[in-house]
């Protein structure tokens, strides 16, 4: 993984020239750093002892988790607070391991963490963030539904698929104040646990 360069989109960029890059290879997240890249989804498939441990937490994490944290006590505080059932060091190793490549990519040594049972959407519009990029992961149930237009102009809806890990370029990121992916939260009223990392400067 390579640190943040931010690229800055040419002012003569179109939207119909961006385009979200999917794979099933991890170096696939460093795409993000194309100029007409605004999205990036690594493709992959949660082990088992992580998806029963996030099935778990459907129904034992009663509140949201949010917490901004240095990376290197990530693994400590979930250890303290998350509930002692089978896969729990798999499930947090998982999130070290993303929030490490995040901080990596981002050259941050701080992130804010929320990971959050959702009952109902979250987010129900497509709409940008005003950030500078944010990793989604959705554990359990429908993911992130996003598509590659601007907020006024319809456009095929598209999905991630739960243990995907997405980044997406917010309205903070330099030259994409009407570049940003338009996304939102799943339209399926469907229980989901959701994990969204961001970097802290």
């Amino acid at each position: 993984m390579r640190a943040a360069s931010f690229k800055i989109l040419p002012p003569d960029l179109q939207w119909q020239n961006a385009r979200q890059s999917q794979g099933s290879d991890i170096t696939v997240l460093t795409d993000i750093f194309e100029a007409d890249v605004n999205l990036s989804v690594w493709q992959r498939q949660l082990t088992e002892p992580v998806q029963q441990y996030a099935q778990h937490l459907l129904v034992a994490l009663k509140l949201p988790l949010q917490r901004r944290l240095a990376l290197h006590e990530i693994n400590e505080v979930l250890d303290r607070v998350l509930p002692e059932v089978i896969g729990k060091s798999a499930f947090i190793n998982d999130i070290q391991q993303l929030a490490d490549m995040f901080g990596c990519l981002m050259d941050c040594s701080e992130i804010g963490l929320r990971l959050n049972v959702l009952q109902q959407p979250m987010c129900p519009k497509f709409h940008t963030d005003h950030l500078v990029c944010r990793l989604v992961s959705t554990y359990v149930g429908p993911a992130t539904e996003w598509h590659a237009g601007p907020l006024d102009v319809a456009a095929p809806c598209q999905t991630m698929q739960h243990g995907d890990v997405g980044l997406l370029k917010g309205s903070g990121w330099e030259g994409m104040q009407t570049y940003a992916i338009s996304h939102r939260s799943p339209s399926l009223a469907l229980p989901r646990l959701l994990l969204t990392l961001d970097p802290v400067w």
